[in-house]
């Protein structure tokens, strides 16, 4: 089956998000029903988007959107990866940091016309272990409050700094990160793997970050004094944390990390596994299509 003008799909979870952004996606929703040659789909489980997407990329859809947060992003792009069907992206999370790392509007009507007027892209996607990720993915205190924050009632900003300061210990543990280019050894309290450039709500972890130049960088937030972390965050929020001396980065195509015990796993996020002593992660160059707004 070839592929026609517009064969264009949008898949929504109604319940996910704070009120704000539900409302949001209702109104996308309700615009997007009176659009000749697109579809809405509205999802009730990851297992049901995962599913679906896979089905539209098979029936040669020329784009998917994802209207959600990088964990629905996480989502559509693992099953567009590969394929000829391009993901779109209307912002309706509660960090939006692949969004953002593209300088895609938050506001859905801005988002939206990238279905019209699409620039077309080729980008990097990356494994962790085996997992898919397309934004960042890491171990320690980013991932421990992913999993935290999945337990939270409230989602959003709000949300996820109430998490934060419910969790302000930070566990250090000893690991060692080995690429093509280096190795580098200590304590960390966090090691976080980018394809992209933030977290989202424009707390920038890797600012030079790209998704199109077959490289990730390993960004280890090293041990040092708990007084710093208050500088540590305005670093990040400025887009300057790679000038920071607590901080170590390294960029390449494949890594091994090394490590003790068992630590959780974040991928664009989300709380994911729980990993044990020892994890890969590696680039996946020019893999996902990418509609952005022209």
């Amino acid at each position: 089956m070839g592929k026609t003008d517009k064969k264009i799909a949008f898949l929504i979870n109604p319940a996910s998000g704070n009120a704000a952004v539900r409302k949001k996606g209702k109104e996308m929703a309700t615009a997007v029903k009176g659009i000749q040659g697109f579809s809405l789909y509205e999802t009730k489980s990851p297992e049901e988007l995962i599913e679906l997407t896979g089905e539209l990329a098979k029936k040669n859809y020329r784009a998917v959107f994802a209207c959600g947060g990088d964990g629905t992003l996480n989502l559509v792009s693992s099953q567009l990866t590969g394929t000829e069907t391009a993901m779109g992206i209307i912002p309706l999370g509660s960090g939006n940091g692949y969004a953002r790392h593209h300088h895609i509007s938050l506001k859905w009507q801005d988002a939206l016309k990238a279905a019209e007027n699409p620039i077309v892209s080729v980008r990097d996607t990356a494994l962790f272990n085996g997992y898919h990720f397309l934004n960042i993915a890491g171990v320690g205190y980013t991932a421990k409050i992913s999993h935290e924050f999945k337990r939270e009632e409230h989602r959003g900003l709000r949300g996820y700094i109430k998490t934060v300061f419910k969790n302000l210990k930070m566990d250090a543990f000893d690991t060692r990160i080995t690429n093509e280019h280096g190795q580098w050894e200590g304590k960390a309290w966090m090691v976080d793997f980018c394809n992209g450039s933030q977290w989202g709500n424009n707390f920038r972890v890797d600012p030079s970050a790209r998704d199109d130049d077959g490289t990730i960088s390993a960004v280890v937030f090293r041990k040092s004094s708990p007084v710093k972390i208050p500088v540590i965050g305005f670093r990040l929020a400025a887009g300057s944390i790679d000038k920071s001396s607590d901080v170590y980065r390294i960029s390449g195509s494949k890594f091994i990390m090394e490590f003790e015990g068992k630590r959780p796993l974040h991928l664009d996020g989300e709380a994911a596994a729980i990993i044990e002593k020892i994890a890969e992660i590696e680039v996946v160059p020019k893999s996902l299509i990418v509609w952005t707004p022209g």
